[in-house]
């Protein structure tokens, strides 16, 4: 084994079990949270303090068997990518320059030298890799592919066939390619089809300029909590004169300290623990335990307004990916209950294809036919289900759609920013690198397609995608009503509750409720 990835995992078993040792897991999502336990448990894990660029948890919970007579059939799936380099061609030299032209008059103290010189060989190791999937993030979603093979052998073992999308984004396509792979080389069977095109962007990584506008403009509601929470939790004055010898000189070079420290330092430190760098250069000795938990509440209110449900935005801003949950619903929906119209419509695209191949009236007609007939072919083809559409993005979309389902009650609505670590509003716990929603749907054993060959009708409501319409030979007498189709959400990996919603069993819930819960907040929805 990788020694670096040998002693990775070591220290973090190290810190597990040293969290074990807490008074209880830290409750997340909806309902009180013990702050005391919260501060102890990122004094211990010191990468949540991390926020956004928290590197991925290992999951904490065993997961729920199925319900009696259920098996899980397909999942619907959405992932971030993996750690990353930070963002941005000056990231890492904005803060360099300002401490080397210090440095040139001989204002550093011992501390701020080191701190230059951390700077420059993080600069040069992140130099032509801005913004890109680091070693450790290929990692996680390797880990990520190995437990949901091990997780649900129903869905990813045998003969499959699993679509994979991915934003046109490198770091992107690289995770999908991650967990695919693996998947791939722990069955042989599966087929993988994967792409990442502009095209489906707009379900991946929808960018809707009127709510992003909505988000914090200048000298609004929104911008003037953020502004006042930001300078009652954090003073950048006791760090600037630990870094530089004289208070007078960096109040008159350093334009703003408070972006310097809060922001421009701190995102160095935070995602130090993506990069390889991270096991013989600790950046320690800049901020105290007490500063990193409170620039940690100051990042995870800042999420809450602009990305999450806050009053102060309207909670207009958990809309923001609303594609992303049409396309969830629309493929399931394919996926689960209409097979039959599936096969219907592939017959057509064959026809068609077929008959465009025979007269070709126009440059093109041919190939398009030859398209028209294999893509017929394709959705025709029962022997290898689609068993899972994994999507691969952007914490900007975990988070709204967390929210928007409201999950473990992150859809909550709190009026007073300083509640929300009390509450288990953590968002490093939403979006942490490589975070990924996981909906896996069960179908009644009785349900489940007895061979490929039945089409017969046999009367059943298709309304919870139960009927011979997906192969049911009609013998079984299973209806639609006691037999629904369940799902269960998975948040990185751990089950979830919707407390907006009531389960047939533990965290399983009718999809027909989900869908409607779904469906009737979209039409709320005002653009």
């Amino acid at each position: 084994m990788n020694i670096r990835l040998m002693l990775s995992l070591l220290l973090v078993c190290g810190m597990q079990a040293a969290a074990q040792k807490l008074s209880g897991p830290v409750l997340c999502g909806s309902g009180v949270c013990d702050e005391q336990a919260l501060q102890q448990e990122m004094s211990i894990n010191r990468e949540l303090y991390g926020d956004n660029y928290t590197a991925y948890q290992m999951p904490r919970r065993a997961l729920s068997p199925a319900p009696e007579g259920y098996a899980p059939c397909y999942m619907s799936h959405y992932g971030r990518h993996g750690s990353r380099y930070l963002i941005g061609k000056n990231v890492y030299e904005r803060p360099y320059e300002v401490l080397k032209e210090a440095d040139g008059k001989g204002m550093l103290t011992e501390l701020g030298l080191r701190l230059l010189g951390q700077l420059d060989t993080i600069r040069r190791d992140a130099r032509g890799h801005i913004e890109e999937l680091t070693l450790r993030g290929a990692q996680q979603h390797q880990q990520i592919a190995e437990r949901m093979y091990r997780n649900f052998p129903e869905i990813f073992g045998g003969s499959k066939k699993i679509d994979a999308r991915s934003t046109p984004v490198v770091r992107c396509i690289l995770s999908m390619a991650n967990e695919t792979m693996t998947l791939q080389g722990l069955n042989p069977q599966l087929e993988i089809a994967m792409d990442a095109s502009a095209g489906d962007k707009y379900y991946l990584n929808y960018n809707d300029e009127r709510l992003r506008k909505e988000r914090r403009p200048k000298g609004s509601a929104a911008d003037s909590a953020l502004t006042v929470f930001e300078k009652r939790h954090y003073d950048p004055t006791r760090l600037m004169n630990t870094l530089f010898r004289e208070e007078s000189y960096w109040r008159e070079a350093v334009k703003d300290a408070w972006q310097f420290a809060a922001v421009d330092i701190w995102k160095v430190v935070a995602d130090m623990q993506s990069t390889e760098l991270r096991y013989g250069m600790p950046m320690d000795g800049y901020f105290t335990d007490e500063e990193l938990y409170n620039l940690w509440l100051i990042k995870n209110a800042g999420w809450y307004v602009t990305h999450g449900p806050s009053p102060l935005t309207g909670g207009r801003q958990v809309f923001f990916q609303r594609n992303l949950i049409g396309n969830i619903i629309s493929t399931a929906d394919s996926i689960l209950g209409e097979g039959r119209e599936m096969r219907d419509e592939g017959r057509e695209m064959r026809d068609e294809g077929a008959a465009m191949k025979s007269q070709p009236t126009r440059e093109g007609t041919v190939d398009e036919g030859r398209e028209m007939r294999g893509e017929g072919r394709e959705m025709r083809d029962e022997g290898k289900p689609l068993a899972a559409s994994l999507r691969f993005g952007h914490e900007v979309v975990v988070m709204p759609t967390v929210c928007f389902l409201n999950l473990n009650g992150y859809g909550a609505q709190y009026e007073d920013l300083e509640s929300l670590a009390a509450n288990g509003w953590h968002d490093n716990r939403i979006f942490p690198m490589a975070s990924n929603i996981q909906m896996v749907f069960y179908k009644s054993n009785g349900s489940l397609p007895a061979s490929p060959q039945g089409e017969k009708e046999t009367g059943i409501s298709g309304k919870s995608g139960i009927s011979g319409k997906d192969g049911n030979s009609g013998k079984t007498g299973i209806s639609a009503a006691s037999k629904p189709i369940l799902v269960k959400v998975l948040l990185n990996e751990e089950e979830t509750v919707m407390p907006q919603l009531t389960p047939v069993t533990g965290c399983y819930y009718k999809w027909e409720d989900v869908k409607d819960y779904c469906l009737k907040k979209l039409a709320t929805f005002e653009e």
